[in-house]
Order: structure tokens, then sequence, then C-alpha cells
């Protein structure tokens, strides 16, 4: 969906309040300390979170479904990280089992269709003690937006910016069933977070950051898979 406007949104979110100043700093705060650690980063965007994890010590390896966005992910990692043109409703064939410490999955699942799957398959690659940090808009944003009821679940499409011509389909769902598909996938919730934005916005973007204060934007998970699974 994005190879369109590809290079349009990668320097959106370079800078965007939503993205520098608000989901970046939350999943990043999940992923703790990943120094000496194998991150995987799935559907690595224009590799603004996978840039941020090798700074920080990181082995990273990940892919994306946009030849473009794999392209300025390789060039914002340097090269060093294995970064692969790659659709996430496909297995990750290169990828052994429990061969990453963490994945890192920023607002992207839901574009997906079957992210039971997906999430399953994520679960296959970690290493005992791993963990999957995930992020998503939270049901209340999009139900505010979007008006209907709040429990409907269904694909909707939309303009990812109100400014730009940005089209994309994505799904709808109350948190209890977003909760759901994380436990029949095999994983538990370690964490939950309702991001506040950075105190940094309040003086850059002062409308953002007073908003932000009162509807959450994004929501975001620590998960963990499930003792038996």
């Amino acid at each position: 969906m994005y190879e369109r406007f590809a290079h349009e949104y990668a320097a959106h979110a370079a800078v965007s309040p939503y993205n520098a100043l608000y989901d970046r700093p939350a999943v990043l705060g999940l992923a703790g300390d990943v120094r000496g650690r194998t991150v995987f980063d799935a559907a690595c965007g224009p590799g603004l979170y996978a840039a941020e994890l090798q700074e920080r010590g990181a082995r990273v390896l990940g892919c994306d479904a946009s030849p473009t966005f794999v392209a300025l992910a390789r060039e914002r990692t340097g090269g060093r990280a294995d970064l692969r043109v790659h659709d996430l409703a496909e297995p990750l064939g290169w990828v052994p089992d429990g061969s990453v410490d963490l994945v890192v999955f920023a607002l992207a699942i839901h574009y997906l269709d079957d992210r039971v799957a997906v999430l399953e398959e994520l679960r296959r690659v970690l290493a005992p003690g791993g963990a999957l940090v995930l992020s998503t808009e939270h049901p209340m944003s999009k139900w505010l937006r979007l008006g209907g009821s709040y429990f409907d679940v269904e694909p909707v499409e939309e303009s990812l910016s109100e400014e730009r011509d940005w089209p994309i389909r994505a799904w709808r769902m109350p948190l209890t069933d977003i909760c759901a598909e994380f436990r029949r996938a095999g994983f538990l919730i370690d964490e939950f977070l309702e991001p506040r934005p950075v105190p940094e916005m309040a003086e850059s973007h002062p409308d953002d950051h007073e908003l932000l204060n009162q509807v959450p934007a994004f929501v975001a998970f620590r998960l963990v898979p499930r003792p038996g699974c």
C-alpha cells in the first residue's frame, strides 16, 4: 500500500509528532535494553525503528513488503542490517526457529487480514525468553474518527493523512478482539501501554500534545509466548 508514496511517507514519519514523539518512544521503551540482542523488525518501513535499535547495540534483521521502504531502511542502517523485501502474509523462510530475541512490529498489524497466522510465525522465530513488542491504532481513536459501533470488526479504506492522498486499507476492531487474537496466536500480554506524548511535544506541537493527553491515538503491547505453545 505504501509503495506509491513511500518517499513522502518516510520524510513525514521521520519528524511527525505521532511517530517521532509518540509511537517510537513507546515502542522502544517497551523493547528495553537491546544491546547484544537479535531483533527482528517486522514491517520495518523506512528503517526508523531499525536504525535506533541498531544504534542501541542490537543486531537487526527484518522485512517490509515495499521495495522502496527496504531500500531506504538499508540506507538508514548503513547496510549493516539484514533487511529484505517480504510480505508478512508469507512465512519467514529465511529466519530459523528460535533465533530472535525480540520482534518489533510497529503500526502495521492492522493492515493484515490473517493476523493470527502472522503472529504465530513471529512466535516461531522467538528464542526462549523472547518477546514481541507491537503497536497499533487505538480502537477508541478509530471509533471516534469513523463512528458506527465501537464493536465493528471490518476492513476500512481511507487516507492515512487528511492532507495527502495516501490510500490505505486497515482493520478496525475492539480491544477485546485484538487481545483475543494475541491469545489465539499463543501469546500473553506482559505489558499494556496507552502511550502519553513525550514532554518535548508540548513545545514543538502543543495542539497534538494536548489532544494525545486526552485521547490515545495508538496502543502498544509487550507480548510473551504462552507456556505450552
